[in-house]
């Protein structure tokens, strides 16, 4: 215990002798810690905004819908008729907060003199707002989310009312044919609004109607192409759907099925695995630099206390002692940098979080994110860096331990 004690004050002043070579190893490692926790909080409060605006503005955590209906040539075909009780079973399964029905579809709109396609999908203002709570709130600057009130208004995306020449106010017809055959319907609209331009297919395809005015439309009164199921944390929403596959297995001779949002919305969670592999890759660069600095500064002080290395051997002092003061340097380095890089790093990433960062897709409207980090990240980050300063001077500190005593008195 004392022999430690005796290494630690040691490798302190060890490194105090050459404050400017310290100091500048510190900064590389604090600027590595710093810049790591700085990107996990911008890469993850992008994700959880492109996670949210997924799962609590446009798809929903759950869905549950007719086997065959995702990737199916004709989906209307594979509604299913609105069932109070299947809802009631599903509100019972533990994790449900809401169940909402949607019926999506597409056709043709025009205002008389062009027409153009649609993709649409059509929810119940009275029930939508409590399964997707974003979806309020989901609409272009100056508009308004559908109301129960009134059911002939619909959203769309700027780029598609600009093709129509359309505005708030504006009435457009809607014509689509319904599944089983027959004529088109068609109907009046009026534009209440648009949609947000974060998603380009949003801007140019996409629209927002009633329920009530797509059965209308469609002639599928009392029947939807899915119920969306809310949940109190996203993160659940693998579990929640676990427990409802198990409970609604029999229904209809096991004709239903359940996803969730990564399985619908197969993009944002490619893009969120391509994203969290950058940002891992990045990681382990400036893991890497860290390290090199770690190396040079040891290296460079094995060189220069050859001959101090060499009376420590030759007044007794072992090998193992040798190796152990250049590992606690390397740990104090490693140690005192990330503590510095960390205070400096949250302090930033709160300062952001509380202000936010305005990011911009290109094409799209802004956003604000705001970044933070955990603690577990931190302590994390700091592990991360004390093991990796020890193992970047293990050989130096070898090296260094591996001195004959004769040999470095010698030494000049």
């Amino acid at each position: 215990m004392r022999s430690t004690l005796q290494l630690l004050r040691l490798a302190a002043r060890n490194l105090a002798r050459n404050r400017r070579r310290t100091l500048l190893t510190l900064a590389a490692v604090g600027f590595g810690a710093a810049a790591i926790l700085f990107l996990e909080g911008f890469v993850s409060a992008f994700l959880r905004s492109m996670i949210e605006t997924s799962a609590s503005a446009r798809i929903g955590a759950i869905q549950v819908h007719r086997k065959g209906y995702l990737g199916a040539d004709e989906p209307l075909k594979r509604s299913l008729a609105h069932d109070p009780a299947l809802v009631a079973r599903i509100r019972a399964v533990p994790g449900v907060t809401a169940v909402a029905p949607r019926l999506a579809f597409d056709g043709m709109i025009s205002n008389g003199a062009e027409s153009t396609m649609f993709l649409a999908v059509a929810i119940d203002p009275a029930l939508e707002y409590a399964v997707c709570p974003r979806r309020a709130t989901y609409v272009a600057p100056g508009s308004e989310p559908l109301r129960p009130d009134h059911p002939g208004r619909i959203l769309i995306g700027r780029t598609l009312a600009d093709s129509l020449g359309a505005t708030r106010g504006s009435t457009l017809v809607m014509q689509a044919a319904a599944p089983e055959g027959g004529s088109s319907n068609a109907l009046d609209v009026e534009v209440a609004g648009f949609l947000p331009s974060a998603r380009i297919i949003d801007s140019k395809r996409v629209a927002t109607v009633s329920l009530k005015l797509a059965q209308e439309l469609l002639r599928m009164e009392g029947r939807v192409t899915e119920y969306v199921v809310g949940v109190a944390d996203l993160e659940q929403a693998e579990a929640v759907a676990g427990r409802l596959r198990a409970s609604l297995g029999s229904d209809a001779g096991g004709d239903l099925e359940v996803t969730t949002w990564s399985d619908v919305d197969t993009a944002t969670r490619d893009q969120r695995k391509n994203m969290r592999f950058i940002f891992s890759v990045v990681a382990v660069v400036l893991l890497l630099l860290v390290a090199t600095g770690i190396v040079n500064t040891m290296m460079m002080s094995v060189h220069e206390r050859t001959r101090e290395i060499g009376t420590m051997l030759a007044v007794g002092v072992r090998r193992w002692q040798i190796l152990g003061l250049f590992l606690w340097e390397a740990a104090f380095l490693g140690l005192l940098g990330a503590a510095a890089g960390l205070v400096l790093g949250q302090v930033f990433v709160g300062a952001l979080g509380v202000h936010g960062l305005t990011f911009r897709i290109p094409g799209g409207d802004p956003m604000i994110l705001r970044p933070a980090v955990g603690l577990g990240f931190s302590l994390g980050v700091a592990g991360f860096a004390l093991a990796g300063s020890v193992l970047a001077a293990l050989y130096p500190a070898w090296t260094g331990a591996r001195l004959r005593p004769v040999e470095a008195l010698r030494a000049l």
